[in-house]
């Protein structure tokens, strides 16, 4: 029975990737803990604490498939513990009670879980990046494409100057790059285990506690922390952050396509194929991928937030607040690989309708390029008296329906001083786009550059 619909046969795709979803399924997080036992284990033979054929014995039977989760099930309920039931399957697939006898040996519940948790993170940041750095390279070629490509500026929703279409793909793709590099940057404070026993102070291990966690992190490729982090809850906080971030980023975008898709703009269009719209209007062409990635980061923002009130820990340990991350984590990271999955698809497939641009660029009759305007008249007219001049040139153009051009022109001081062709010149979208070109080359070059770099780590 499915409740959640993250795991909906029918919709389970719209909020997550089956591969994100198995990062941080059940059975993925069994085994995490068992690898974590087995990391633990070959530490400890390595420095003579158990025997070697013990830590042997415990490797070859950590398979979480050979887990009845039925009885751990059943051992839960009995005891409340969150892991002991866990364990006790363990040690009857290992049918050896000699060797059994070492599995979490001196170790604590939150060791296992924290680490195994980590390591569940540390699969799923590297798919994060990886999808990040595909929907760059898209961003990056599609903005090389439009960096040319004429479109209207906005400010608090209205018209303001002309842009071009790759100058705002050069926006998306700075901030995106950003985002990944904050990612690239947090890694090696975030990807880190915890081997510390039940207060964190190695008592269990003695003298050797230290080495102990060394190695088994190191056998894991994690991080060893510089004290227990049980109650010190920042790392997993940094992430969930990241992730909204990330999703924030993502949201920025899917809410600019959706607003530019409406009907009344039309400068771009999601992919379609085989999409229906409506059950009733045959003729909808709904911003499906715009909308779920809305939908999604609205949840990511919300766990970030409940991974910041986890870190007001009390003690050396406590579950009332941790237990959250439990839910959360995953629930955050199937959520971003579906942001994800939607914003690559719409990089592939967003269609920019050059016609419908310029059409919206010739809207205002001429008001558009009123500053141009004014700076051309401001040759001949203090400012102030120019920016009065268009600004009473346009109110008039806007309340008659008139071209700008025109009732410039109606103004005796300023056809006493320019000619049309004057005023024409400068209403041109084309000869007032200032560095918009140039800003979107350097971002792609510099964004190339880093996905060079990435490629080769």
């Amino acid at each position: 029975m499915t409740v959640h619909l993250m795991d909906s046969i029918v919709f389970g795709d719209s909020l997550g990737t089956a591969g994100m979803r198995q990062v941080f399924s059940e059975t993925s997080t069994y085994q995490r803990w068992l690898d974590v036992e087995v990391a633990l284990a070959k530490a400890q033979a390595s420095l003579g604490m158990i025997p070697p054929e013990a830590s042997l014995t415990i490797a070859s039977k950590a398979d979480a498939a050979l887990i009845d989760l039925e009885a751990v099930k059943a051992h839960g309920k009995r005891t409340g513990h969150s892991l002991l039931g866990v364990l006790a399957e363990f040690r009857r697939v290992m049918a050896h009670d000699d060797h059994s006898r070492y599995v979490h040996f001196g170790a604590t519940t939150q060791d296992i879980i924290d680490t195994g948790l980590m390591l569940m993170i540390k699969d799923a940041y590297t798919s994060v990046m990886q999808g990040m750095a595909g929907i760059m390279h898209l961003m990056s070629n599609m903005l090389d494409i439009h960096a040319h490509t004429i479109m209207v500026g906005r400010t608090h929703g209205g018209h303001a100057l002309p842009i071009t279409f790759g100058f705002k793909a050069a926006i998306w793709l700075s901030e995106l790059s950003r985002q990944f590099e904050r990612w690239d940057m947090a890694r090696h404070r975030i990807l880190v285990g915890n081997m510390t026993g039940a207060v964190g102070t190695f008592a269990s291990w003695g003298d050797r506690g230290f080495e102990v966690q060394k190695r088994a992190l190191e056998l894991l490729g994690l991080g060893v922390p510089e004290t227990v982090w049980h109650s010190s809850r920042d790392r997993v906080a940094e992430v969930m952050t990241l992730c909204a971030l990330l999703a924030g980023t993502g949201a920025r975008i899917g809410r600019e396509i959706y607003n530019l898709s409406k009907t009344e703009v039309g400068e771009l269009l999601e992919p379609s194929a085989g999409k229906i719209g409506s059950s009733t209007m045959p003729h909808k062409r709904n911003p499906i991928h715009s909308e779920w990635i809305m939908v999604l980061e609205r949840k990511i923002r919300a766990n970030a937030s409940l991974a910041l009130e986890v870190m007001s820990q009390e003690n050396e340990r406590d579950a009332s607040r941790w237990k959250n991350e439990w839910i959360a984590v995953p629930e955050s990271f199937v959520y971003l690989s579906g942001l994800l999955n939607h914003m690559t698809v719409l990089m592939k497939g967003l269609t920019a309708d050059k016609a419908r641009m310029l059409q919206n660029l010739n809207l205002l009759k001429g008001m558009l390029l009123s500053e141009p305007v004014m700076f051309l008249l401001e040759k001949d007219f203090p400012l102030p008296t120019a920016h009065e001049k268009v600004y009473l040139a346009s109110v008039r153009a806007f309340e008659k329906g008139t071209h700008l051009a025109d009732e410039l022109m109606s103004d005796p001081e300023v056809a006493a001083k320019f000619e049309r062709a004057d005023i024409e010149k400068v209403l041109d979208p084309a000869a007032y786009l200032g560095q918009a070109v140039a800003v979107a080359r350097a971002v792609k070059l510099r964004v190339d550059r880093q996905l060079a770099a990435f490629a080769v780590k």
